[in-house]
């Protein structure tokens, strides 16, 4: 009887610790997050995979398209999104951590486009690629341009190339990435940058404040220890 109520409170013990893993859910953006050799990778993944260590708490990563991301750490308790931006009509919606990284928001062209673009306003009346739920399609359809999106980044310089829109808007880093995957660093050009944001992990509300600030107090001492200037040197050129 003795060792049988052993093994059952090692199992209920295994269980207790399973249910305190925070969720962490994220999209295939790199250098940020990304896959890589069938394991979740990138500057943020490193940088929160450190900081969960150190604050002695654990969390289970999971690759999902981004919108179902962002909504499923909306929505359900013990979960974060990354890597986010944080914006004054999201600001309210999570607790924050971070920044773990950052962004250019840049738009891109085919190189053969003859026209110089000196200011965002001078698209004001071209259609633009974009990203579904992407902070930069959102702050661009909010401001009155004329967004095309698309479920995937990665299929936007393809419908640049062919002339379904003259302009596309996306991260410098995520764009550079796509671009030299895709074969096409010298078709498709950089013509402006208009926007910086940084990029956070946004927690559910229902997370324990007490591990929010356990996070931040260690990104805090990563920054100051030298440790995420090494992690941004592995991934950023």
């Amino acid at each position: 009887m003795r060792i049988k109520c052993l093994s059952l409170l090692v199992l209920l013990s295994c269980a207790w610790l399973t249910a305190q893993a925070t969720e962490l859910v994220t999209e295939d953006d790199p250098p940020h997050n990304m896959l890589k050799d069938k394991k979740i990778v990138g500057v943020s993944t490193e940088k929160l995979e450190e900081a969960f260590k150190r604050s002695g708490a654990t969390m289970h990563i999971q690759l999902l398209p981004w919108a179902r991301a962002y909504q499923q750490a909306s929505t359900d308790s013990d979960t974060c999104v990354y890597s986010t931006a944080r914006t004054a009509e999201r600001e309210s919606l999570f607790q924050w951590v971070g920044p773990i990284a950052s962004m250019d928001w840049v738009l891109y062209a085919r190189a053969d486009n003859p026209v110089k673009i000196n200011q965002l306003e001078d698209v004001r009346d071209e259609v633009i690629g974009g990203y579904f739920q992407d902070v930069i399609s959102l702050w661009l359809i909010s401001h009155g341009y004329h967004v095309d999106v698309v479920s995937s980044d990665d299929l936007n310089p393809a419908k640049l190339q062919i002339k379904r829109f003259n302009y596309w808007a996306s991260s410098r880093p995520r764009a550079t990435a796509l671009l030299e995957k895709q074969g096409l660093t010298k078709s498709i050009d950089p013509v402006l940058t208009f926007g910086h944001t940084d990029l956070f992990l946004a927690c559910n509300l229902s997370i324990q404040s007490d591990l929010v600030k356990k996070l931040n107090d260690a990104l805090l001492q990563m920054k100051n220890d030298g440790t995420s200037a090494k992690i941004d040197a592995k991934y950023v050129p």
